[in-house]
């Protein structure tokens, strides 16, 4: 059989990082022998070249290697950002096939809340071939100290979208919520009427990316527009609250003083849109919604939103599992490193390069 054009070879690998097809061989088997220096030398090159094992090869593939997920199920609003990030991590573990990575995925469901509670940390603990885990980065206080003790008996734990440096995570992974706050007022500052206020759906009050969102706008109003007034509001998850969420915005929205709005996450992006259109206030005063979903693209299109805030949650999915498989095979080690993503700011114009 001729061979598939372009693969990439064991030869390949070995040409790239100086060594023997041998030692490549025993290096994506698993195997002892290769010095540790030589070993991360031929993982950083096999990583780079996306090699993959042909048939023969994957009789000799290590063992399994089982990496958890602790992650809001994607379902009931949740898969609207936390599905992206759920996509990210499976995809990542596929990518990685010829090291055997298994991914045990751990969703839970809070009523009211995206937080990591204790009984997901007991999960973890009753899981004992687990090699480590992403876990999102918003997590309850008595979740923190388990987490804490499963790092110190050298569980490797990896954070997306957030960061908890006490729990000891080997990094955190998330977008740039302080920078992508700030980007927001100075739109809005740009884009609305001066000395009127800004209303701002600002998401949980513990939870990590809605805070850090919520302090770079407010920073950038400080700094650049005290005069301004900004009406937050703060809401959970549950039916109840998300509703009560949009009563709120229908009573806010009345205030004449209000120039412009915006929302720091995708479920208040939703409520704050049906907000502007049942208050006629669509397109009238400026407005930026959060994250890329079918919704909130067609709320683009409309005019109801000006902008979107792209934080990439996919990308900090597939990161989050990257830097957690670098750790457990020694090819980057690191410990309570914070790796910041690049977001962005979506205008109609370019709602093409999102679909």
């Amino acid at each position: 059989m001729r061979r598939e054009k372009n693969r990439v070879t064991i030869r390949d690998v070995a040409a790239r990082a100086g060594v023997s097809p041998s030692t490549v061989h025993l290096v994506v088997a698993g195997k002892t022998g290769p010095k540790e220096e030589t070993r991360q030398k031929v993982l950083r090159v096999v990583e780079a070249l996306h090699y993959r094992c042909n048939a023969a090869a994957s009789s000799l593939k290590r063992g399994e290697t089982w990496i958890g997920a602790v992650l809001p199920a994607p379902e009931g609003g949740n898969e609207l950002y936390y599905g992206p990030i759920w996509k990210g991590v499976r995809d990542y573990c596929e990518s990685t096939q010829d090291f055997n990575i298994q991914l045990m995925e751990l969703p839970y469901r809070n009523d009211g809340s995206v937080t990591v509670q204790l009984k997901s940390v007991e999960e973890i603990q009753s899981e004992e071939k687990l090699s480590g885990v992403v876990v999102l980065g918003d997590i309850a206080p008595e979740a923190r100290k388990a987490l804490r003790r499963l790092s110190d008996l050298g569980l490797p734990i990896v954070l997306v979208n957030g960061e908890v440096p006490e729990i000891g995570p080997v990094c955190s992974v998330q977008t740039e919520n302080y920078l992508l706050g700030c980007t927001m007022g100075e739109i809005l500052v740009r884009t609305t009427p001066d000395g009127s206020g800004i209303l701002a759906c600002a998401g949980g009050k513990s939870t990590p990316a809605n805070v850090e969102m919520v302090q770079g706008l407010e920073s950038y109003l400080r700094e650049c527009a005290p005069e301004r007034m900004i009406y937050k509001i703060y809401y959970g998850y549950s039916d109840e609250e998300i509703q009560q969420l949009y009563r709120q915005l229908l009573e806010v929205l009345k205030d004449k003083k209000i120039g412009g709005c915006c929302s720091v996450t995708a479920r208040g992006s939703i409520q704050l849109a049906r907000a502007l259109e049942r208050t006629g206030m669509a397109g009238r005063i400026s407005a930026i919604g959060s994250d890329i979903f079918s919704e909130n693209m067609e709320s683009l299109k409309k005019n109801v939103f000006q902008n979107l805030i792209f934080k990439n949650p996919y990308q900090q999915g597939w990161q989050a599992t990257k830097r957690l498989f670098q750790h457990i095979f020694r090819v980057r080690q690191t410990k309570g490193e914070i790796e910041r993503l690049k977001g962005e700011v979506v205008f109609q114009s370019s709602i093409s390069m999102y679909r």
